[in-house]
């Protein structure tokens, strides 16, 4: 059996023969086309030798005056390591995905201010489960089977049908919040606040917004010493950055029973950089090595839209396919050596391509679930170039 690193489940049951089996069908497509598409050493453009393009990128990188280091959500935590050395060395910017993700939910469990657990642990014992502004059923599609809601493991082993409550908060019907039919609760939403409000208010004693829903849910939070909250990327924006109101009604909830919280739906290895930068700098990502400081002026897209960069490294994603079309024009206009085993839109336009390996296919290392569990994976099959070893001899070089 391999890892797949396709989302922050890592899951580690995946059987790879003549077809696929366990995956989802993002995981499934990870390993049927990990052949298509592949990325070839580029300079300008043009194909060239491997080396060619390393020198190249070297010699980019050397001569740069404000670098970024962008990416590296998909990688092992042993390139992570090197790219934060890398930056370090540089005094560049380094920043990642959970900037406008779900970094400030990591950072607050590694600052230990909301109460947080392990799947592992919400499998064997979670009784109410809270899905807020995510959708598992599409962005984490095993989350629900293996972890949550259907599993019979530890305390609750008559499963769903009787020993567990699902709560979908959203603004629309999901595909989740359709699976909130028995033992279950699905509350729609135009202003997260206000249904915060409302539990605050009901666990106050006093009757608020979503009175009918919030005290049925508190009612069933009392029937168990093990509830969990996994909120999302609808969270997070529903919050505008002001995350006292949550944290307050978190805690109030704790008076009652014990409540955790985890992030829900981020790239495979997003918590493990998240770590690292919090370990080296006490932050989790927006960090300037020059400054010694992390600040929403260092997210990549605004030291883009600022004009504060002259060369980007980016590594394991595509910021042209996914950030606004403006930031988009203007990182067109920059310098840009791509690390990425696909022949990606921001691959196409960049100054070098390096292609590197898929993680959990043909390259291995160690990554962090999103409940911070690390989990060691072996590669399908030895590749030929790894982000580990792309990214030493860049360090080395520089």
């Amino acid at each position: 059996m391999v890892t797949c690193a396709g989302c922050s489940c890592l899951c580690t049951d995946i059987v790879v023969k003549d077809k696929v089996f366990n995956a989802c069908r993002r995981g499934a497509s990870i390993f049927r086309n990990a052949e298509n598409n592949k990325a070839k050493p580029k300079v300008d453009g043009k194909e060239v030798d491997f080396d060619t393009a390393l020198n190249k990128a070297i010699e980019l990188i050397s001569n740069s005056k404000n670098l970024a280091v962008y990416g590296l959500d998909t990688v092992p935590l042993e390139a992570q390591e090197l790219a934060i050395k890398l930056a370090e060395k540089k005094e560049a910017f380094i920043d990642d995905n959970s900037s406008f993700c779900l970094g400030d939910f990591v950072e607050m469990i590694l600052k230990k201010e909301i109460p947080t657990t392990t799947l592992d642990e919400v499998k064997k014992n979670a009784y109410v489960i809270f899905y807020w502004g995510t959708d598992p059923y599409n962005s984490l599609s095993r989350h629900l089977s293996l972890y949550t809601y259907y599993p019979r493991a530890g305390k609750r082993q008559r499963g769903y049908e009787e020993d567990r409550f699902l709560v979908v908060v959203d603004v629309r019907k999901s595909h989740t919040a359709k699976l909130a039919k028995k033992n279950a609760r699905f509350i729609q939403v135009n202003n997260d606040l206000e249904l915060i409000d409302g539990f605050i208010s009901a666990l106050d004693g006093k009757a608020g917004n979503y009175f009918k829903d919030v005290s049925r849910i508190i009612s069933e939070m009392k029937r168990a010493d093990f509830n969990v909250i996994f909120g999302g990327l609808g969270l997070k924006y529903g919050l505008n950055s002001d995350y006292s109101r949550f944290l307050e009604m978190v805690n109030k909830m704790n008076e009652i029973s014990n409540v955790y919280f985890l992030p829900a739906g981020f790239h495979a290895n997003m918590r493990g950089f998240n770590e690292l930068m919090f370990e080296k700098t006490g932050f989790v990502n927006r960090y300037s090595f020059r400054e010694g400081k992390a600040s929403k002026d260092f997210e990549f897209k605004n030291l883009i839209l600022n004009d504060e960069i002259d060369t980007a490294l980016i590594i394991g994603t595509d910021p042209l396919n996914s950030l606004p079309f403006e930031v988009a024009r203007k990182l067109s206009k920059i310098k840009k050596i791509v690390i990425d085993p696909k022949n990606t839109f921001t691959a196409r336009t960049a100054d070098v391509v390096l292609p590197s390996a898929i993680t959990g296919y043909d390259q291995g290392g160690t990554m962090v679930r999103s409940d911070g569990v690390r989990i060691e994976v072996e590669p399908l099959k030895e590749g030929d170039v790894s982000d580990i070893s792309i990214l030493k001899r860049i360090l080395e070089g520089i």
